[in-house]
């Protein structure tokens, strides 16, 4: 399961000793001893507790990755935006910070300029959380999430990229 963005494993449930609710008790995936566990109640009232991603919502993300709008580049409060998107739980919105952060800097590179910090400190925090996600429902090291990823968004960009070029030459045979 994920709680907020940490992917967890269930280990118990039982009722909590505070409010007296059914609880499941979780261990993140990334923690190197079993000391740090959470309770979840079962209720899941605040909505903060979800399913891991499928393989079929992979695909569809990865599918929908060209189009996820990039947020404007306002840097006064580029802070705000990123931090807003990471209190979600959308993997289109570590997407969406991922795009924004590798457009951000790549602009800042062509104008000579030094990168911005906030855009690599939520580049990377995106980053790991999307893909270690990615990771854990795919059983891939994280590494190979990020390629795999990577990849396949690379192989759709080209694919609508000629869509667009094939139906720009129809349009400009029409108007002739």
């Amino acid at each position: 399961v994920v709680y907020r963005r940490d992917v967890c494993k269930v280990v118990a449930k039982k009722k909590s000793d505070f409010t007296g609710e059914m609880c499941y008790v979780l261990v993140p995936y990334d923690s190197t001893d079993r000391s740090v566990t959470m309770q979840v109640p079962v209720s899941n009232k605040a909505g903060h507790l979800r399913d891991l991603v499928t393989k079929e919502q992979i695909t569809d993300l990865i599918k929908n990755a060209p189009d996820i709008e990039t947020l404007e580049s306002k840097p006064a409060n580029m802070k705000s935006q990123y931090a807003t998107l990471m209190k979600g739980d959308s993997l289109e919105d570590l997407v969406c910070i991922i795009k924004t952060s590798y457009l951000r800097n790549d602009e800042r590179l062509k104008s000579h300029k030094k990168l911005a910090s906030i855009d690599a400190e939520y580049l990377e925090k995106a980053e790991k959380l999307l893909y270690s996600e990615i990771a854990i429902a795919l059983g891939m090291s994280y590494e190979e999430s990020k390629a795999y990823f990577e990849k396949e968004v690379a192989k759709f960009e080209k694919k609508n990229a000629a869509k667009a070029k094939t139906a720009a030459k129809k349009k400009t045979a029409k108007a002739t």
